[in-house]
């Protein structure tokens, strides 16, 4: 006795790439699977799976060292077209320091799209970012007091030192907004982890060792 072929069940999270299983979608705040890139997983571009206040928090950080990276190549072009100015070993140096502040705001994006802001060890994730928001914001402060000899570089170091202030600005905003604190609170790689604990009843003593016996049977003292 033969029986008709069963019609194969219905998967209610849709069929994975190459004809597969799928499993459940991610939870909220994961990239999906198989839709992913570098962008979009490192907050250049936005993430759907993100609130979108995170996104745009995470490209702020993006705008800030691209700043940077402006104002060295301007420095090096300064120094080249002007080899003649005193100043110009000082603004190099200024872009460079500006550069590792480029990339202290892309370690700041990278903990909070990879949900690793735990560990500081700080009760509320989001003081590990106040704190360096304000670094940011203060080292900012020295794109309007160099390169005044040279007029134009002047002019664009004001320029990106403005837009630089703007976006931690906007990014100090955002941090605040309820929104993104419960999101940064539900990922469990945002939060300190629980101290290590021993079993509830302490841990097991080991037995007395027996008494040693005479030779002949009899317990010594």
């Amino acid at each position: 006795m033969t029986y008709p072929p069963q019609q194969p069940e219905s998967n209610p999270y849709g069929a994975a790439p190459g004809g597969g299983p799928a499993g459940p979608p991610p939870p909220h705040g994961g990239a999906p699977q198989g839709q992913g890139d570098f962008a979009s997983e490192w907050g250049i571009k936005e993430n759907p799976s993100r609130p979108k206040k995170v996104n745009q928090l995470t490209q702020l950080l993006w705008v800030y060292a691209a700043a940077t990276v402006l104002v060295f190549l301007f420095s090096l072009i300064a120094s080249a077209t002007a080899p003649w100015w005193y100043g110009t070993g000082f603004i190099v140096g200024g872009a460079v320091f500006g550069m590792i502040l480029g990339a202290l705001a892309v370690a700041v994006a990278y903990f909070i799209t990879k949900d690793k802001l735990g560990a500081f060890g700080a009760a509320d994730p989001r003081t590990p970012l106040y704190i360096g928001l304000g670094i940011l914001g203060f080292f900012s402060l020295g794109g309007f007091v160099g390169g005044w000899g040279l007029g134009w570089y002047a002019a664009l170091g004001a320029l990106l030192a403005l837009a630089k202030l703007g976006a931690i600005g906007a990014a100090f905003y955002l941090v605040m907004q309820p929104e993104v604190e419960q999101y940064l609170k539900s990922r469990p790689g945002n939060m300190p982890k629980p101290p290590h604990q021993g079993p509830p009843h302490g841990y097991p003593q080991e037995p007395p060792p027996p008494p040693q016996t005479h030779p002949n049977g009899y317990p010594q003292r």
